[in-house]
């Protein structure tokens, strides 16, 4: 197994420049079929974080993760955590990373959350401002 880091995700699936794209591709394609890819949660927090800033919107955000996910060759850090988060961050309006934060946290039966996000306040009850 071999660990990729964020640029080479994000150069594939842009291909906003074309030789980093052509070789992130090829790589992916080519290692994906004599062994797995290893993606860390991380990863995928910074390839939300890129798309973001280019203004994909969070339904192309989401196909576009999804199918990392989906992967059989692709080993996603945290995967369960990654795709609760992804599915609150489609329905909801918070960030993706605080997603990540409460789904983590639930992970650990940490069902409460202090925040000045109101976005994420907004959400639950289960989540507060600090008293």
């Amino acid at each position: 197994m071999i660990g990729v880091d964020t640029n080479i995700l994000v150069r594939a699936f842009l291909e906003d420049d074309y030789e980093q794209a052509k070789k992130s591709q090829n790589f992916l394609e080519a290692y994906s079929q004599k062994g797995r890819i290893f993606i860390s949660s991380y990863t995928i927090l910074e390839f939300f974080w890129v798309l973001k800033t280019k203004k994909y919107t969070r339904s192309e955000i989401y196909d576009a993760v999804i199918t990392f996910l989906d992967s059989p060759r692709l080993i996603v850090g945290q995967r369960e955590v990654v795709l609760t988060a992804l599915e609150k961050y489609l329905k909801g309006k918070a960030d993706f990373g605080d997603y990540m934060i409460l789904s983590e946290g639930e992970q650990y039966n940490c069902y409460h959350l202090k925040t000045f996000d109101q976005d994420l306040i907004n959400e639950s009850s289960f989540i507060s401002l600090p008293d």
